[in-house]
């Protein structure tokens, strides 16, 4: 049976990667941090799922999870490891709280690399794998905010580049285990982190970053009306999981054309543009 690793499935993208995954066939292991989500997603989930109670940033947790897993697989390699879990930090680099910026790192970043770590044995991380035995595929939910830095919300920015750097080191010192890292780069999609950001930037509306705020709220709002549905990252997570030569990169958004360009327009220009739509 093919199965998958899908961490931080409260909500959004990770709640709606379980429900196709296990519509789909697969087994599902997911992770929440607390108790009443777990309960309540192995409620509305009762086969092919199990839901693990750990936070990413847990090394001894995620190990505890990963045994139980292997038992569960019982001599079989996993298919997937979808590195979801992540929090976002918005403000002003200058100004944002100095411990919300290192938990965001910790958790978007280091989080990741302690789920990969844990879970690589059951990707099939052994030069003595049968050759019987497929390895198992990574796929990382990075964002479009990893190729491209945007003020106000630099600190999320950082934190996603930094996995795309994860992914890329991982990528290449695990081809000789025939393991691929892939990471999905997705613009606006819908999930509760727009309620989430509701009022979030307030603090910083009386500095001198009043008007970047206001503006930045703006930009927020529209991408909201165009964010796509969670279905739409999960039915690529799938693609990428049953492609034999999947790309190393993909891009989720309704109008890549325009990141295309801001990717490869000199920096002195884009910094202009921004600041002049963000002033």
């Amino acid at each position: 049976m093919r199965s998958i690793v899908i961490t931080g499935v409260s909500s959004g993208i990770g709640y709606d990667a379980v429900r196709h995954f296990v519509s789909q066939g697969y087994q599902v292991f997911g992770s929440v941090r607390k108790l009443a989500d777990q309960q309540r997603l192995e409620s509305e989930f009762p086969e092919r799922f199990k839901c693990f109670l750990f936070d990413v940033v847990d090394r001894d947790a995620i190990q505890a999870a990963a045994d139980e897993i292997k038992n569960l697989l019982d001599g079989n390699l996993l298919t997937c490891l979808f590195n979801n879990a992540g929090v976002a930090l918005a403000g002003p680099m200058q100004l944002v709280d100095s411990e919300a910026f290192d938990r965001q790192l910790l958790v978007n970043v280091s989080g990741a690399r302690n789920v990969i770590n844990a879970f690589l044995p059951l990707l099939g991380a052994s030069l003595d794998r049968p050759s019987s035995q497929k390895p198992g595929k990574i796929v990382n939910n990075s964002s479009i905010s990893g190729f491209i830095n945007t003020p106000i919300n630099g600190s999320y920015c950082v934190a996603k580049h930094a996995i795309e750097s994860l992914g890329e080191v991982y990528r290449r010192e695990l081809m000789m285990y025939g393991i691929d890292v892939v990471a999905v780069q997705s613009g606006p999609i819908q999930s509760q982190i727009w309620n989430k950001a509701d009022g979030a930037l307030d603090e910083f509306k009386a500095t001198d970053y009043g008007p970047m705020i206001s503006k930045t709220e703006a930009i927020m709002d529209a991408a909201e009306q165009i964010a796509q549905p969670a279905e739409v990252f999960s039915r690529l997570v799938q693609s990428i999981i049953e492609n034999p030569k999947p790309k190393t990169a993909y891009v989720i958004h309704k109008q890549r054309w325009r990141l295309q360009v801001m990717r490869w327009l000199p920096k002195r220009w884009l910094d202009r543009l921004m600041h002049k739509k963000l002033s």
